[in-house]
């Protein structure tokens, strides 16, 4: 039988099959559209798949030419935000000392202007200001900012600006000793709650063995890799104040540094040796790596090589 375009025989009955537009993918969760021709017969089968070729051209076209966000979308991206944020907070107030009342008193202050700042830029629409942690976060999401329509970038800085408050209001609530505070924002209320609901939905009277898929489930953020996950969190640190440029800077050094001696793999993948590796390779570099001349543009394996190298008297 002759090939014929987008169509495909499955027993006796010809389908139609056409792969969805990457810059698409995100809305219709589909890598393609199939679609029964439910016919047996080539010519009609031929016939029908022009049909449905042009009406899934005209519904392509129509997307690309207003491509929006779902109040679904929003959600899942202002809650990541959300979500990245306080998640960052809480691990490290699990691994750094006491926090002196000075420095507490000035993060209240802090997140209070950050509060403020967000809600006048929100107030004057100057979305702008929410640019690039908005655009971080889209491609966390999988979503390219550059295939967005203005209006539906402005839609995603518009939310981002309103998470903004919320993120820095939570904050300021942990540094007064308030660590329930609940967000306002419809987006993020939304998300919460159906996060929620999934967590108390009850088990189903189905008692066999979940599927091996399901057994080895992962969130999906554990199947990014490392450097793209570190990326983003750098980003968004940085966006928000909670980090300043010399101490993104020098986390970024560090992803570098752990993807050099760990590989870059998806979250999902890394264990306690690969920890404890990456701290024995980095407590043998010498102090000036970052620094001399001798060491730049080397892998790490390379300058502990070169320094071993070294005269005694010259190792640091």
């Amino acid at each position: 039988m002759r090939s014929i375009a987008n169509v495909v025989l499955r027993g006796r009955i010809f389908h139609f099959r056409r792969r969805v537009p990457d810059t698409l993918r995100p809305r219709f969760r589909l890598k393609e559209l199939v679609r029964s021709l439910a016919t047996t017969d080539l010519r009609a089968a031929k016939a029908r798949a022009c049909r449905v070729y042009l009406a899934s051209e005209s519904l392509f076209t129509a997307l690309c030419a207003t491509p929006m966000l779902t109040d679904d979308q929003l959600a899942r991206l202002v809650q990541d935000f959300y979500g990245t944020i306080l998640d960052g907070d809480g691990q490290g107030r699990l691994t750094h000392a006491a926090i002196p009342p000075d420095t507490r008193e000035r993060r209240v202050a802090q997140y209070e202007t950050m509060a403020a700042r967000a809600r006048d830029a929100l107030a004057c629409n100057r979305l702008e200001e929410a640019g690039f942690v908005t655009v971080a976060m889209l491609r966390k999401q999988g979503i390219a900012a550059a295939d967005l329509e203005p209006r539906a970038v402005a839609q995603a800085r518009q939310a981002m600006l309103r998470a903004g408050i919320d993120v820095a209001e939570a904050l300021k609530a942990r540094y007064e000793g308030d660590f329930n505070f609940e967000p306002r924002d419809r987006l993020l209320k939304m998300q919460l709650t159906a996060l929620d609901e999934a967590t108390k939905a009850p088990p189903t009277q189905n008692t066999a063995a979940p599927p091996a898929a399901e057994k080895e489930a992962v969130p999906p953020h554990a199947l990014e890799l490392f450097s793209a996950v570190a990326a983003v969190f750098r980003n968004t640190q940085a966006a928000t104040n909670t980090w300043d440029n010399q101490t993104a800077s020098q986390a970024g050094a560090t992803f570098r540094l752990f993807v050099d001696i760990c590989g870059d793999r998806p979250l999902a993948t890394y264990t306690r040796k690969d920890a404890g590796h990456f701290r024995s390779r980095v407590e043998r570099l010498p102090n000036d790596y970052g620094k001399h001349p001798r060491y730049r543009n080397l892998t790490v394996d390379e300058i502990l090589a070169a320094h071993e190298a070294l005269p005694y008297k010259q190792r640091t």
